[in-house]
């Protein structure tokens, strides 16, 4: 009977302490060490226990709905070596900058990104009928506060998710509940209509959708307002070893002064993004966006006055790369950067609007159950305002999950 040994390779540091003695002085990046007799494709070792099919989510049924209650407690440690204005996650636009980039270390733990989802599914005459609803605990004062909440039924989705504009499936994988910047990622009501072509994986959407712009209004008395929906779509390509998509965005900021007529901007924006298997489960992710006013999909500011006090749409540019990569099958590593940069309008506040801003990730985890991990991050950010003043934060995060 033949049996195979599994090789796993992990950072040093992370080495299991039987192995310890066995180290030489010189610090390596790298260490290899068998970890348990596993079975080969066809003869498996009669000693090996059989391992547990994969749990599902808790589910019942009522009649002919299905119910399904999901979701996970997760626990963050947090330990910062810079000042940050959001010290449960790493927004690096409340980064202070010049004088008021000072050291300043803090320790922080939570329990705010433990979330619950309900999905509940009906059959009709003419097909499933879907809905799902999901909360955190990320309000005020730790308040249970609403993620998601939508209808599906046939081609059509009514409700509140993740912005058509975006690619959900192009997000990389932090511990950090905020992840890179320069990509778009926000979620809003909506209705949307999706048309999938002859090629499975492959379809195109539209959707009207919340316009939420944060606008720098002009030094006159007036009111900022959203005359119009935003109109966003995608087209996802489905490839051999991943996919490819497009999303678009287009919609209006206005500002109606108290005195004269409104002042209004079109917005517009692009983001090109796919994720690709390299090898094995290792996989890479890669998003572009441009657009004017494309920061609002972001937290940012949306437009500003001119030197000559009108409105306008602010330009900007983002990029974003990510690797993970599987050391095996209990330790995966997710490595990546982010940057995003904006053409601001003379008549933005120049000490407190960001210009360029940049985030780093690198971490470890272990996925030492099916339903369990826990793991350890180190992200590093920059920020830099309009008055071209900079400043940087450090921090480490742990963090465990624990999924039903």
């Amino acid at each position: 009977m033949s049996s195979s040994i599994r090789w796993c390779a992990i950072p040093f540091l992370l080495a299991p302490g039987a192995l310890s003695a066995q180290m030489s002085p010189e610090p390596s990046p790298l260490v290899l060490y068998p970890s348990a007799m596993i079975a080969t494709a066809d003869e498996p070792p009669a000693t090996a226990p059989a391992k547990p099919a994969p749990r599902g989510p808790i589910e019942w049924k009522v009649g002919e709905t299905k119910l399904k209650l999901g979701g996970y407690i997760k626990v963050d440690a947090i330990y910062d070596f810079d000042e940050i204005g959001s010290t449960d996650s790493f927004d690096v636009r409340t980064i202070p900058t010049g004088d008021g980039n000072e050291p300043g270390n803090n320790a922080r733990l939570h329990a705010r990104q433990t979330r619950l989802n309900l999905d509940v599914r009906s059959p009709t005459d003419e097909g499933e009928i879907r809905g799902f609803v999901e909360g955190d605990f990320f309000g005020d004062g730790n308040a249970f506060r609403l993620r998601h909440a939508y209808g599906e039924y046939q081609k059509i989705l009514g409700g509140q998710t993740w912005t058509t504009f975006m690619d959900v499936d192009g997000m990389p994988e932090t511990l950090d509940f905020e992840s890179p910047v320069a990509f778009p990622q926000v979620r809003q009501s909506m209705i949307r209509y999706t048309h999938p072509f002859e090629k499975e994986g492959c379809y195109a959407a539209v959707a009207i959708e919340e316009p939420d712009s944060d606008v720098i209004a002009p030094a006159v008395a007036g009111d900022v307002e959203e005359p119009y929906p935003d109109l966003t779509g995608r087209v996802r390509w489905k490839l051999d070893r991943g996919h490819v998509q497009l999303g678009l965005f287009a919609g209006m900021a206005r500002f109606d002064p108290d005195a004269g007529s409104p002042d209004d901007v079109p917005l517009y924006g692009a983001n090109v993004s796919t994720r690709l298997t390299t090898w094995g489960k290792d996989y890479a992710i890669v998003q572009v966006t441009y657009g004017e006013g494309v920061g609002r999909y972001r937290g940012g500011v949306t437009a500003a006055p001119d030197a000559d006090g009108d409105l306008e749409a602010i330009e900007i540019v983002g990029v974003l790369g990510s690797y993970q990569h599987h050391w095996c099958d209990e330790y995966r590593s997710n490595i990546g950067y982010s940057w995003a940069e904006g053409d601001l309008p003379a008549g933005a506040p120049p000490a407190t609007s960001t210009e360029m801003v940049d985030y780093f990730f690198l971490n470890l985890i272990w996925q030492f159950t099916e339903r369990a991990w826990t793991g350890i991050e180190y992200l590093h950010g920059t920020r830099e305002t309009a008055d071209s003043l900079s400043g940087r934060a450090n921090r480490i995060q742990l963090s465990v999950r624990f999924d039903f």
